[in-house]
């Protein structure tokens, strides 16, 4: 039957354009809601005030003793001083070696012993003396001329290099051997008494330039384990005065190129020999919480609109899928009652929370105490964010340390040279060995002289005469077999330096050029084989600097391991007929 639908509204007709009064809602009469809210009882809530005020107090420590490499368990060692705040912490893990040798009876650093030998001519300069030592001072300590054995191991480069510089340019090798014996020069010629103060200062000038440019307090102590390829080092803070107030955390296996506190785990079986007097201070701030806003929370203000990208509707979560549960509930039901503390602490210090205390809009003061204080009791509920403690070798996360954390004084970016040296350690299953393969060596300009890979082409036989028989073939250049073998009797596999047939048939170790592997064949490489994965191991070496938060400079030779993106076949045959 047929029927008439009718609708009915009521439309606002506004007076004027004006929509501010609109859009802020005023309320008339606020002191009605007042009494209102009394009446009900809502000014008695439990936990109804929003925190207005948060006072955190903590103990932060900042690391004072350091120790390069591995430490045997349960052991106590009284470990030299360091300053955590000097230099970046990958400056004091991640350097490897000594840029400038000590010594010039080698070409080893020669491009930097030009460069420092320039500086120091530089600082020299800046100083008033009565004439000009710099010539004496270079005819003094002017760059050796090499030998001819020794250019004839060298890289055309730097053999030329070697040669222009011989005899013209000052070495800053031995201008540093020089002055740490004694703070004046020993120039052959006679110094004026009045320019003895001027030199003693552009050689102590020119020292303190030099090491803060290298950071090498101790360039003798290497974190870097060429077995394992990989850093290690500890270092230690003073939490207490009480006996058991160290804390030490180790960095057990560090091979990325990002350092930070989940790099570290706290070492409990070794002690660094830290004294009461390096207990870290008491910290205390005081700041004001501030809502924590992300996409999908409730708006805060009366007339705001919703953020529109993230729709929480639009979810569709499996009933399994608790993650997404969660986050659903959280933001919608409980998303605008999160506050977030922003408390401002030294970087390079290892920091405890003591208490909490805050205040909301009654006066009500709330005393929080951090995860795991032992006045909570035993608490078993899972965290985030956390060091590891680890006491067994099969477990490998250990047990959670709470209420800890190391603001590590790491860079953000540095500025990375080209690679330098790398060698590819990798698997030859047709061989039944693995092979460490050379590819870059580092000379002495510092920059990386590609190595050859190509095997001699075998000669050519007669095709009247029995071909020859060969029991096997040698490896391309380059190429260091690795053999499997048991270390001290154990169960443990480990891959040694082998050694290749000659054409004499008597055995032949295939030495290594490149630093990364210790070059020589002394037939000390043992390498676990669990480092070396199926899929291969790229382990590079080149150099790295940054600057600090004072603006120091700092220069550091680092190495850096990936996994290999493959290798060709090494060739080698076996029981094989040349002719």
């Amino acid at each position: 039957m047929p029927s008439i639908t009718t609708f009915s509204r009521l439309e606002p007709e506004p007076q004027r354009p004006d929509v501010s009064a609109g859009a802020a809602a005023p309320v008339q009469d606020p002191m009605w809601l007042l009494a209102r809210q009394w009446q009900l009882g809502e000014f008695a809530g439990h936990d109804g005030g929003t925190p207005v005020v948060a006072r955190w107090r903590g103990v932060a420590a900042r690391p004072t003793r350091f120790v390069a490499g591995p430490i045997p368990p349960d052991t106590a060692v009284q470990a030299p001083r360091f300053d955590a705040r000097a230099a970046p912490l990958e400056t004091l893990i991640e350097h490897a070696g000594e840029p400038l040798p000590s010594t010039a009876a080698t070409a080893e650093g020669l491009r930097l012993a030009v460069d420092t030998g320039r500086l120091f001519l530089r600082v020299l300069a800046l100083q008033s003396t009565s004439r000009d030592y710099g010539p004496d001072v270079v005819r003094a300590f002017a760059v050796p001329s090499p030998d001819p054995e020794v250019l004839a191991t060298l890289d055309p480069a730097t053999a030329g290099y070697a040669r222009l510089h011989a005899g013209r340019s000052l070495d800053g090798r031995r201008l540093r051997v020089e002055l740490a014996g004694r703070d004046l020069l020993r120039l052959g010629v006679e110094v004026d008494q009045a320019d003895r103060a001027e030199l003693r200062a552009a050689g102590a000038d020119w020292l303190r330039l030099v090491a803060g440019l290298f950071a090498d307090a101790d360039p003798a102590a290497t974190s870097w384990q060429p077995a394992r390829f990989e850093h290690t080092a500890s270092f230690a803070a003073r939490m207490s005065v009480e006996p058991t107030g160290e804390t030490t955390l180790t960095a057990h296996r560090y091979d990325s190129d990002t350092l930070d506190w989940y790099e570290l785990d706290v070492n409990g079986e070794v002690n660094l020999g830290t004294t009461p007097a390096e207990a870290g201070e008491a910290v205390t701030r005081t700041v004001m919480p501030a809502p924590v806003t992300a996409p999908g929370l409730p708006a805060r203000r009366f007339w705001e609109l919703e953020d529109g990208r993230l729709n929480l509707a639009a979810l569709r979560p499996a009933e399994t899928d608790l993650g997404q549960l969660l986050l659903i509930e959280t933001l919608s039901g409980f998303g605008n009652d999160w506050f977030v503390i922003g408390v401002d602490l030294p970087v390079g210090h290892l920091v405890s929370a003591t208490s909490l205390v805050v205040t909301d809009t009654f006066g009500t003061r709330t005393l929080l105490r951090p995860h795991g204080d032992h006045r909570l009791g035993r608490s078993d509920r899972w965290g985030l964010f956390q060091h590891a403690m680890p006491v067994d070798r099969d477990e490998v996360e250990g047990v959670a340390i709470t209420n800890l954390l190391y603001l590590a004084p790491r860079l953000a970016q540095p500025v990375v040279g080209p690679v330098v040296e790398q060698v590819v350690l990798a698997r030859d299953e047709q061989a039944n060995l693995g092979w460490a393969v050379e590819q870059l060596r580092e000379s002495p300009l510092q920059v990386g002289v590609e190595l050859s890979a190509a095997r001699p082409p075998e000669p050519q036989g007669d095709p009247d005469a029995a071909p020859d028989y060969h029991l096997a073939q040698a490896p391309p250049p380059h190429w260091i077999p690795l053999l499997p073998v048991r270390v001290g009797g154990t169960e443990q596999v480990a891959l040694a330096r082998g050694s290749v047939l000659d054409l004499a048939g008597g055995r032949r170790v295939v030495s290594s050029v490149t630093a990364l592997l210790g070059g020589g064949p002394d037939g000390s490489l043992l390498i676990p084989e669990e480092e070396v994965p199926s899929g291969g191991l790229v382990v590079q070496r080149s150099y790295q600097s940054a600057r600090w938060v004072d603006g120091s400079l700092h220069v550091w030779a680092t190495h850096r391991t990936r996994v290999s993106t493959g290798l060709p076949p090494s060739g080698v045959r076996y029981d094989h007929l040349v002719g």
